[in-house]
């Protein structure tokens, strides 16, 4: 997969709507044939189900993904944030620069080291996610 796909990923999850490819793209300002081929790569992937014509819709697995690709990005911020002194804006856009960088193995370390936060510097909720070997409340 690419960064692409992983972003595709991350809007349909906070939209929480089933969205054409149409409107992805509008939304996104990524070509339509370049949405194309990334939904098919999910779809091929069982993240997305989606047909010609109708919305993509997240399958659980998706929605898992979505999880885990949104709390490595809010871990990373708290820690640009605490260890580095990022302002919290400046830590929650280098943030999703690097979420794809961190192994979920680096991500459970750093949620460990702050006691499990729920909330990430920017005031987001962060979620836990099958992959978080910490705390496991309810999803």
């Amino acid at each position: 997969m690419v960064k692409l796909d992983y972003d595709v990923i991350k809007v349909l999850f906070r939209t929480n709507n089933l969205l054409k490819i149409g409107e992805l793209s509008n939304r996104m300002e990524v070509p339509h044939s370049t949405l194309g081929s990334c939904i098919g790569r999910l779809k091929a992937h069982g993240l997305v189900k989606y047909e010609p014509y109708y919305e993509v819709k997240l399958t659980s697995e998706g929605k898992e993904l979505a999880k885990e690709i949104l709390r490595h990005k809010h871990l990373i911020e708290m820690l640009l944030y605490r260890e580095i002194h990022l302002s919290r804006e400046k830590a929650h856009e280098e943030s999703e620069k690097l979420n794809l960088i961190f192994s979920c193995e680096t991500i459970n370390k750093i949620c460990e080291k702050y006691g499990h936060p729920k909330e990430c510097p920017c005031g987001e909720t962060i979620l836990n996610s099958r992959f978080c070997f910490c705390e496991q409340s309810s999803y």
